[in-house]
């Protein structure tokens, strides 16, 4: 069966005689344990170890065809340009997918029936985490957010007011169905959790729209707008970070100086992951505690400091991960930014930059992709100075 795998996996006489060759007298030893049972990773790592063998093969005449002269440009055109050049390559690649696709069954097959000696070994899985109901979104706070982003946008882009309805209108007329159809009862007046992710997904849609249109630089807008807006979001759900904001630090930036900066921050931090939870944004936040040896090599300069925060059902979660889908790398990750503002305004004048990503994880263990579930946005957080 081994045999008969490789041959269809790499799908190309050429290759399998060549994979054939590589494995040689060993080929039938690559499937068989020591306890006479199929030993999949030795076979596997057999068969990419080949294909990369062939691979090398191939393409060593891509490096420098032009030394070889004109029977050196006739061997590269033969590779890469022939109908048996393109077939091996593709079936390379073809190749790995299945074995990759075969280790993958394998692993779920494991799984399901605890097999394997190794597999028996390892602690159990970890049940699974108890997410609590999200509380009544707040209308006046959600939609002062809304008009947050929209400020923000205008603030930093050449648009009118009144171009931006238009497109977030027109996003808003081509998708409503789709998601009243997905179940979803959409009402801008009462502003649930549901309703408040569609309009922050049709909003952040005409954002990304009008990016494109206008061949604006995305990596300039996204710096300006994440601080403009995050600032805006701390005035809207924890006020008093504002009095801190541009404020010029005059003392001795030292190891002591830093320590207690972040510890001031990170209570501020906590207090808007509360704020967060109150008001319906999201289900339950909790911030990794961060190891006392790693501040110190922090506030030393010795490196940098990571930490994480996990947001529980986050209430644009769906939006976020729609608008990731097709393609576009702004989404209403408010928490995010409003979290990075807080750190900043503690952090900036005392020459530290934050910066942060977003990471959508299943709670529940599984080895079958097909039940993967966002449940949770996990923030990176990072600290380093400027």
């Amino acid at each position: 069966h081994g045999h008969i795998i490789i041959m269809n996996a790499l799908a190309s006489p050429l290759v399998s005689c060549l994979t054939l060759l590589l494995l040689g007298s060993s080929c039938s030893e690559a499937f068989v344990g020591d306890d006479g049972g199929i030993d999949r990773r030795t076979a596997i790592s057999r068969v990419i170890q080949s294909s990369a063998l062939i691979s090398a093969s191939l393409g060593v005449f891509d490096v420098k065809p032009s030394q070889a002269g004109e029977i050196g440009n006739k061997m590269n055109a033969a590779v890469t340009q022939s109908d048996l050049g393109i077939s091996v390559r593709r079936s390379i690649v073809r190749g790995a997918q299945i074995m990759d696709k075969l280790d993958g069954s394998w692993e779920k097959f494991s799984d399901d029936f605890g097999l394997g000696a190794e597999r028996s070994k390892r602690d159990a899985r970890p049940e699974e985490r108890e997410i609590p109901p999200l509380r009544p979104l707040d209308k006046e706070a959600a939609r002062a957010i809304l008009g947050a982003a929209k400020a923000s946008f205008l603030s930093i882009v050449p648009i009118g007011e009144d171009e931006l309805k238009r497109k977030i209108d027109k996003v808003d007329s081509l998708v409503r169905k789709s998601f009243e159809r997905a179940g979803l009862e959409l009402n801008e007046t009462e502003m649930d959790a549901e309703t408040f992710n569609f309009l922050a997904y049709t909003t952040f849609k005409a954002f990304n729209d009008i990016l494109v249109e206008k061949n604006i630089n995305f990596k300039k807008f996204r710096v300006a707008f994440e601080v403009e807006l995050g600032g805006r979001l701390c005035q809207i759900l924890l006020p008093k970070t504002s009095a801190i904001q541009n404020e010029t630090f005059t003392g001795t930036i030292d190891s002591d100086t830093l320590k207690n900066t972040l510890s001031a921050a990170l209570v501020d931090v906590d207090a808007l992951l509360s704020v967060l939870v109150s008001k319906g944004f999201v289900a339950a936040t909790e911030r990794a505690n961060i190891d006392q040896e790693k501040t110190n090599d922090w506030s030393d300069d010795l490196s940098d400091l990571q930490f994480s925060i996990s947001l529980d059902k986050d209430a644009t979660q769906n939006g976020q991960i729609l608008l990731g889908e097709q393609g576009f790398r702004l989404v209403p990750d408010f928490p995010r930014f409003a979290v990075t503002s807080v750190l900043r305004q503690y952090l900036s004048p005392v020459k530290e930059d934050v910066s942060s990503e977003e990471y959508y994880m299943d709670t529940s263990y599984s080895s079958d992709p097909d039940l993967f579930e966002v449940k949770q946005v996990l923030l990176n957080i990072v600290i380093e100075p400027l």
